[in-house]
């Protein structure tokens, strides 16, 4: 992957990691967390991201769906603008700087 691309990816990742950072504590916000920083390293070391990525969109997914069956509607009311600035990211950085580098996401 030209360095280039990679930059794409990693600033793609920070902007990930930027709003799980402001997420609560809890399992599933831990594991969005965790699998932003997996996807940091396996694109660092030019490694496949497609596992990786499946698990970030997977535990994003469980979130979303957990704050709209789950949770308080006050806790819910906090979190949904940023489940939706993550979700954002997600679809407007990072798919597509991962898809210009050449990975099948």
């Amino acid at each position: 992957m030209p360095d280039e691309d990679l930059e794409r990816v990693l600033s793609a990742i920070q902007a990930i990691e930027k709003f799980a950072g402001r997420l609560p504590e809890g399992d599933v916000e831990g594991h969005i967390r965790r699998s932003a920083h997996e996807l940091t390293l396996a694109s660092e070391q030019r490694r496949g991201v497609e596992a990786t990525f499946e698990r970030l969109m997977q535990a994003v997914q469980r979130l979303d769906e957990h704050n709209t069956t789950g949770r308080l509607r006050r806790d819910f009311e906090n979190e949904a603008p940023l489940v939706a600035r993550l979700l954002e990211a997600i679809e407007e950085q990072l798919v597509p700087a991962l898809k210009r580098a050449g990975y099948q996401v």
